[in-house]
């Protein structure tokens, strides 16, 4: 692959590429179609479009470079919810970026129906290609595993609850605003949520904190103190834009309190991590009983850059009969709606020279 525009594939080029646009990070995803179900190559690059949009074109030609001799033959395009004022915007920000360096007959993007469309197409009707990434985890588990249940996808900003059976999923919500609606999307993530949202009226040893608004501290700080994550794993921007340290983390819950002085001792910090964690799971497996409950089903597959500290909660809990997370079943690294999309194509496209 190469940065400048091109129709004509090299006989060698035969792999395919997602690039997933989030509101924070960009993730790329590759697959070989002959073996879908383990993804050669991936990356997550910290890239908040929403501040930093007019980086994206730079970003990606330094990105693109980067990968011209992983033979790639198509391009899958994502993005979350509107990262602008509308899915039209959004779509055509993305679109009009991507092809200053990939001819738009390479690209593809996925809807909501569960099609792959063209640029042309996904322009002519921009909302049925945003924020379908998690409609392609919940099918794309499906063809990888033919298990069915309750997907909880626990991920770096949000938690999402996709129910399905025999293939189907369940949900009838059409968009993420009804998802929200439906207790099937919640801003719980394990980097990105300001850690006071855990708990506005946070209770402590007999006193209640009405946190502040502002973010102070956000949940990779939660569970950088709770030894859930290490400092490498810290993949976002701090709030204070200091360094990514227990103690730097520490001193952010200090400030989410008001805390100028010593009278909260580290071990109260700690204590107060910890709670917000538990909290945080709590609401979490609140909605996992309704979701099961709603649609009747008896296993939870658990996915996304979190999975493991959901999985160990819940195990704990011991309240479910049948709980697995996703790469156990298929034996892979984590499994996300990028390497999901990646398979789907994969499945339907690899028989055939498209």
């Amino acid at each position: 692959m190469a940065t400048n525009q091109t129709t004509s594939f090299n006989v060698n080029k035969k792999n395919i590429a997602v690039l997933d646009f989030g509101v924070t990070s960009l993730k790329i995803v590759i697959v070989d179609p002959s073996h879908p179900e383990e993804p050669f190559h991936s990356q997550r690059i910290y890239l908040p479009l929403r501040t930093r949009r007019q980086e994206l074109e730079g970003e990606l030609k330094t990105i693109l470079r980067s990968y011209a001799d992983y033979n790639i033959r198509k391009f899958i395009l994502t993005t979350t919810s509107p990262l602008f004022a509308s899915a039209k915007e959004t779509i055509e920000f993305i679109i009009n970026s991507v092809t200053n360096f990939i001819h738009p007959a390479n690209i593809v993007l996925y809807t909501h129906d569960g099609e792959f469309v063209t640029i042309k197409q996904a322009l002519e009707n921009p909302s049925q290609v945003v924020s379908v990434g998690w409609k392609a985890l919940g099918k794309g588990l499906w063809k990888m595993t033919k298990h069915e249940g309750l997907v909880v996808d626990f991920s770096t900003r949000t938690t999402s609850f996709i129910p399905i059976r025999e293939g189907e999923i369940l949900s009838n919500s059409k968009s993420d605003h009804e998802r929200m609606k439906n207790d099937e999307l919640i801003f719980y993530g394990l980097m990105e949520t300001n850690a006071a949202f855990i708990q506005p009226n946070f209770e402590y040893n007999g006193e209640t904190y009405n946190l502040p608004f502002e973010t102070h501290a956000i949940t990779a700080d939660v569970f950088l103190v709770t030894e859930d994550i290490q400092p490498s794993d810290y993949i976002t921007n701090t709030p204070d834009k200091k360094a990514k340290f227990k103690e730097d983390a520490l001193n952010r819950i200090k400030s989410m309190f008001c805390i100028v002085d010593d009278c909260f001792h580290e071990q109260d910090l700690i204590k107060i991590a910890y709670l917000l964690k538990v909290r945080m799971l709590e609401k979490i497996n609140r909605l996992i009983k309704k979701k099961m409950e709603e649609y009747q089903l008896d296993k939870i597959i658990i996915t996304g850059i979190g999975s493991n500290i959901l999985y160990q909660y819940l195990m704990e809990k011991n309240e479910y009969k049948d709980i697995s997370k996703a790469s156990d079943i298929i034996k892979t690294a984590e499994i996300n709606p990028s390497f999901s999309l990646a398979y789907i194509y994969a499945s339907k496209k690899m028989i055939t020279d498209d």
